[in-house]
């Protein structure tokens, strides 16, 4: 048995192009269901939102709030046809409460796909073999991921092929990742690590996001000042990789939402100034109205995968599916062109191409 089969021998898990989602051992290929698409009558749709806020974060007012999902709403409206309805209430809570409700409910297996970075014990060879698998899913050619990913990686691809850029990848992941275990916030404490007073749960880790989301959580909308930067032994998308785990949002299965499945995404990104997050920045900062509407453009594009189940077409810059290179949101937002991409105009602009799977 290899190493990748011996570490997920007692799983299984399903990855889209999105992110992943980690799934019991009772789960087969064969008993796979997957949120259906999405009807939405007369293209108009209301969705509740919730922030779950870390105090240790950089603080938001509702405020705040409500102009990142008014910003998402006419770029919704703008690039997919569709009138979302924002909510007139959006609930606040504190995050530590809704994480430590999932401690002890994890599936079998599920610790088994998160790579302890915070103590050195990852097995970086897996997560190359992963990546691998993850590129090789994408409906883009290699060439124009290769092409994507360059200007942000710690080194070159002096050779053009996925045995290569897959090993600069993760090169590039690893070093990313590594900096938030002694980066500092304005507390004085690791941006991830213990805190004096504080419990200690993974509000980093990707997978209890996917896992608060499945347990249900009645939002469509989850909004937080976390920052969720993290390595599982999974295929995990390259965009992700080259930010060093950082993920900006996700849609993943929620069974209390009406759409049947929700979307999160953390604001933390757009107005932390730390090193390693302007390095992903092209070193530019942001004014506070900048910051809210590239927060809005990310949930726009989260919103895209949860109302009409687009994929990822890295080759059209002016697709607001596209993810944004690194953390460079201002450039990426200044080539959005929805007439440029418009609803099925590409194999990854089709409706139901990316589904979440229901586990």
């Amino acid at each position: 048995m290899g190493r990748q089969a011996k570490v997920l021998a007692r799983v299984a898990c399903f990855v889209t192009a999105i992110g992943m989602v980690i799934l019991p051992e009772t789960f087969h290929a064969k008993e796979a269901k997957f949120v259906p698409l999405p009807v939405i009558e007369n293209d108009q749709i209301s969705l509740k939102a919730i922030y779950l806020e870390n105090p240790r974060f950089p603080k938001f007012t509702v405020e705040d709030l409500r102009q990142v999902l008014d910003t998402a709403a006419d770029l919704v409206a703008k690039h997919f046809d569709i009138e979302v309805k924002i909510p007139s209430r959006i609930k606040v809570q504190h995050i530590d409460g809704v994480f430590a409700e999932l401690m002890g409910n994890e599936p079998d297996g599920f610790k088994a796909l998160i790579g302890d970075f915070r103590n050195g014990k990852v097995d970086w060879e897996v997560v190359r073999e992963n990546l691998v698998e993850q590129i090789k899913k994408q409906k883009e050619p290699l060439a124009d991921q290769i092409s994507f990913a360059e200007p942000y990686l710690t080194r070159p691809v002096e050779t053009k092929d996925i045995d290569t850029f897959s090993k600069v990848v993760v090169e590039t992941f690893k070093a990313r990742l590594t900096h938030w275990t002694s980066a500092k916030l304005a507390d004085g404490h690791p941006v991830i690590g213990t805190v004096p007073d504080r419990p200690d749960l993974p509000l980093n880790e990707y997978g209890y996001w996917t896992l608060m989301a499945r347990q249900g959580i009645e939002a469509e909308i989850i909004l937080t000042n976390q920052l969720v930067a993290s390595v599982e032994y999974i295929p995990v998308p390259v965009h992700t990789s080259i930010r060093g785990g950082i993920t900006g949002g996700s849609t993943e299965y929620n069974p209390e939402s009406i759409l049947g499945a929700s979307v999160w995404v953390t604001l933390f990104p757009y107005v932390s100034n730390d090193p390693g997050i302007l390095d992903l920045r092209n070193r530019d900062t942001y004014n506070r109205d900048e910051a809210l509407y590239y927060a809005g453009a990310m949930l726009a594009h989260e919103m895209g995968h949860q109302l009409l189940q687009l994929g990822h077409p890295w080759s059209n810059p002016a697709c607001l599916m596209r993810p944004a290179e690194a953390l460079d949101f201002a450039i990426w937002v200044k080539k959005f062109d929805a007439d440029k991409c418009r609803i099925g105009s590409s194999p990854a602009m089709q409706p139901g191409t990316v589904k979440p799977p229901i586990w």
